[in-house]
């Protein structure tokens, strides 16, 4: 009877190392998923970053110009081009892209059609301004949990 418990002691630690191997699976897979999740939430927050931190760094009065074409960029549909946005290719905003073997011009970054929402005030009183530092952040904050929350809501639909 001695051994036969011990038996059942061993099976019982053999299924409990099985069980906890699968459970450290589990966590680690839900791990990877969590940063797979986070990466384009982190690239969407740097981009708005560096576009912020870009016309922070431009000239006095050629910020308000950036600004504005920015502004109007973001509420058009067509591909900007250095005709109807000279500031933006001036100054990187918007580039030549190789696009199936041909030229482009397009946004230097995916995002630049959004950032006139976080990070543009404009008034009759100063025209087109950059959102002050804390402003844009808390813009930012709050555009960036809409957005994802909202594509990881259409995502679980989509699995269901």
């Amino acid at each position: 009877m001695s051994s036969l418990k011990t038996l059942n002691s061993e099976a019982d630690l053999e299924t409990l190392n099985v069980h906890r191997e699968m459970f450290t699976l589990n966590a680690l897979t839900s791990e990877v998923d969590k940063r797979e999740a986070i990466i384009p939430q982190q690239r969407f927050e740097q981009e708005m970053e560096g576009i912020w931190e870009k016309v922070n760094q431009l000239p006095e009065g050629q910020d308000k110009v950036v600004l504005s074409q920015i502004w109007e960029c973001g509420k058009t549909t067509p591909s900007p081009t250095p005709k109807n946005f000279p500031a933006l290719a001036t100054y990187g905003f918007i580039a030549e892209q190789l696009v199936e073997d041909q030229l482009v011009w397009g946004p230097s970054t995916p995002y630049l059609k959004d950032f006139w929402r976080i990070g543009i005030h404009v008034s009759n009183a100063n025209g087109y301004i950059l959102q002050p530092r804390h402003v844009f952040h808390a813009n930012l904050q709050a555009h960036t949990q809409m957005i994802f929350s909202k594509a990881f809501q259409d995502g679980a639909h989509k699995l269901t």
